[in-house]
């Protein structure tokens, strides 16, 4: 169903924006077909962890539409990841300001990893969040750091049948996670040699 309306509706006067709506935030989830219980556990808990409204919570990647549009791949049950959207202004801001601070106005680039390319993550940090994107993998050393990480790393222990990891990152604003579906729809669209008005 995803796949196939993002196909027949590229080529049309659609906007993109609703294009993202039908397929990310109306359309089920496929990973929680039949599974509907367990779908609602896992937002339950995420809600509960970060104090959100439950509606704040999507699902991306290949759990939501059943396949990889940046791998190409098929969902696979027990070996593909559970990609989380929040998408929560007043959450977004909260880390925003904790990365601030802990960084002493990001003038302590200790706190960042050190990549593969030997740069700090502070470069990567501040393209994400100048497109209202916050990446918890980017974000400075801190308590609340790890705790995020221990809350995902339980939870993808409790559901490891079903996701081999479960992952989330932040999007300010509707705006913002609409936008970078946008770029990565666009992608998968030019690559298999689709086109749009």
């Amino acid at each position: 169903m995803h796949t196939e309306t993002l196909k027949k509706d590229w080529i049309t006067s659609i906007p993109k924006e609703d294009i993202v709506r039908k397929i990310y935030i109306c359309y089920p989830t496929k990973a929680f077909l039949g599974k509907e219980e367990i779908g609602f556990q896992i937002f339950d808990e995420i809600s509960r962890f970060f104090n959100i409204p439950y509606s704040s919570i999507q699902v991306v990647g290949s759990a939501k539409t059943g396949e990889s549009y940046y791998k190409f791949t098929e969902f696979s049950q027990g070996s593909s990841d559970l990609d989380i959207a929040i998408i929560s202004p007043e959450l977004y801001l909260k880390y925003m300001e904790l990365s601030f601070k802990v960084t002493k106005g990001y003038s302590d680039q200790t706190k960042f990893k050190i990549n593969k390319h030997r740069q700090s993550d502070i470069h990567q940090f501040k393209k994400c969040i100048s497109q209202g994107i916050f990446r918890p993998d980017l974000m400075p050393s801190c308590t609340e750091k790890t705790e995020w990480w221990k809350f995902f790393n339980k939870l993808s222990n409790r559901y490891h049948d079903l996701f081999k990891n479960i992952n989330a990152g932040i999007y300010a604003t509707q705006y913002f996670f609409e936008f970078k579906q946008i770029e990565a729809l666009t992608k998968y669209m030019e690559r298999i040699g689709g086109s749009s008005l």
